[in-house]
């Protein structure tokens, strides 16, 4: 019986001590946000790409270091 009130009395204890893990909040359309925010990242949580703040001659220039010119 010390056994069994031992073995409940954890059980108790790590219950109480336990928290709830929620999932991580998502964009409920993400074809509709990707619409109105073509600039911003879907999967990031609407923080701007990397690409977002590149002009036109840096994205020129770093098309054609990855192209091998």
């Amino acid at each position: 019986m010390t056994k069994f009130k031992l073995f409940i009395a954890a059980a108790v204890l790590s219950l109480t001590f336990a928290t709830p893990a929620f999932a991580q909040a998502a964009i409920q359309e993400p074809g509709l946000y990707a619409f109105y925010y073509p600039n911003n990242d879907v999967l990031n949580g609407g923080k701007p790409t990397p690409a977002a703040g590149l002009d036109a001659r840096t994205l020129m220039r770093l098309n054609r270091r990855d192209a091998g010119f």
